[in-house]
């Protein structure tokens, strides 16, 4: 397989270039009398562990990779499944799990019902460990608060309804959004800052568009999955 947009070679597995995230297909040969493609170049290796940890992880959110039973596939940059994010009765309170590609649950994301605003929290066995509210005031872009469990704060900065945000903690970025990571339609990239947890990262953007679904923003591109698609996980 190649990509579609650079050219690169693929493994037949891989759904999306590893370059430039452009979906990969058959490799198509010029009409008669057109000019030659340009020089075929052999990707780089996968990266290593090591260099996976010095660069940081980029992961898509695709509203596509709904599975049959509804719950939702979260890809990495090859294309391959990484997480996956499933509806859950606890206690007859709806949750969301978010499991690694072997089923384990990794945090649950739910609604919180001790505050007047809405919110969610991200919980990891019993302990909250990231409590995620819409703000009051949308000054300066900040359209939501994450509190960790230390009490430190995170800020959600950027252009939220577009899919272009940054999420900082101490003025530095730890989480950053956009759809320009992968040319894919109603999808957006999310690429998490090295040393920072992965699978919590998710979590936390999982939580905002669950407080997206619940606001009523149709504008949100998955909110139809994680909201609808999942079996009605938090009604509305």
């Amino acid at each position: 397989m190649f990509c579609t947009q650079c050219g690169g070679g693929l493994a037949d597995g891989a759904r999306f270039c590893v370059s430039c995230g452009a979906p990969v297909g058959p490799r198509v040969l010029p009409a008669p009398g057109a000019s030659a493609p340009p020089p075929f170049v052999a990707p780089a290796p996968a990266a290593s562990a090591a260099e996976q940890d010095a660069t940081g992880q980029t992961f898509v959110l695709n509203e596509k990779l709904i599975s049959m039973t509804g719950d939702l596939w979260i890809d990495d940059s090859n294309g391959n499944h990484a997480f996956e994010v499933a509806g859950k009765l606890v206690a007859l309170r709806r949750s969301l799990l978010l499991k690694d590609t072997s089923g384990q649950e990794l945090y649950e994301i739910n609604k919180s019902l001790a505050h007047v605003h809405t919110t969610f929290e991200v919980k990891q066995g019993d302990k909250v460990v990231a409590t995620i509210q819409k703000a009051l005031m949308s000054m300066f872009g900040e359209h939501f608060t994450i509190t960790a469990a230390d009490g430190g704060q995170m800020k959600v900065t950027g252009n939220w309804m577009g899919r272009e945000f940054h999420i900082q903690k101490d003025g530095t970025d730890v989480i950053v959004a956009s759809r320009q990571f992968f040319t894919i339609r109603d999808a957006y990239g999310i690429q998490v800052s090295p040393g920072y947890d992965a699978p919590l990262a998710l979590a936390i953007v999982v939580a905002l568009e669950q407080i997206e679904k619940e606001e009523g923003h149709e504008s949100s591109p998955l909110g139809g999955v994680l909201g609808g698609g999942l079996g009605g996980i938090f009604g509305g």
